[in-house]
């Protein structure tokens, strides 16, 4: 069962996933982490979408004033500017299925367009209200994400540096709100030679 998130705004997420074949109903957890999530919703039917955005799939409304007050978090938090994590179980009389857990970043969402008919090389494009002009997404194997070249619209990223003597030694980055010790980053090394710098690597770290 494949989760996709087809819409966000600061205040709404909406998803959608194929029917299951004997399902009676769906259950939506949400947390901060894939490996901490609450019930946020139980009993959704198995009856598919008639609506366009979300046809012949089963659509879920998540709102953030539920899931924060589900999960106690300030009215500072939102969408925008937070990383959560949804999961959905299939119900089927008694037995719940296993969590399918996807992650919702903190970006604009916009949905799959090649998942239908791979042999045809579509694209999703976007407005972009800083260049003012439609901008083709970027598209990945999972989904498309928006990038810009706008500040308000990028995520929220820590870097750390260290120096040697004067020179700039390592550059760390990651999502700001992914401070757990382990959690995924970028280390930048520079590799000096007469001053000047003679290498750049870019490696996998974590924070």
């Amino acid at each position: 069962m494949i989760i996709e998130p087809l819409y966000k705004s600061k205040e709404l997420i909406n998803f959608g996933w194929k029917p299951a074949i004997g399902v009676d109903s769906y259950n939506v957890y949400v947390g901060l982490a894939s490996t901490s999530l609450t019930l946020l919703v139980t009993g959704i039917p198995n009856i598919p979408s008639k609506v366009t955005a979300s046809l012949g799939k089963i659509p879920f409304d998540a709102a953030i004033q539920d899931v924060r007050d589900l999960l106690g978090l300030t009215t500072a938090i939102d969408f925008t500017n937070k990383v959560f994590y949804f999961a959905v179980t299939a119900v089927t009389g008694v037995l719940e299925s296993t969590p399918v857990v996807v992650e919702v970043p903190p970006v604009g969402v916009i949905p799959r367009m090649m998942k239908d008919d791979p042999s045809i090389n579509r694209h999703v494009y976007y407005f972009s209200m800083a260049d003012q002009k439609w901008v083709k997404a970027q598209g990945s194997t999972t989904g498309a994400v928006i990038t810009d070249t706008s500040d308000f619209f990028k995520s929220n990223i820590t870097t750390e540096y260290t120096y040697d003597a004067s020179n700039v030694a390592t550059i760390k980055s990651y999502p700001s709100d992914a401070t757990t010790p382990g959690s995924p980053a970028k280390l930048t090394t520079y590799t000096y030679s007469g001053g000047l710098v003679s290498k750049v690597q870019i490696t996998d770290s974590t924070v």
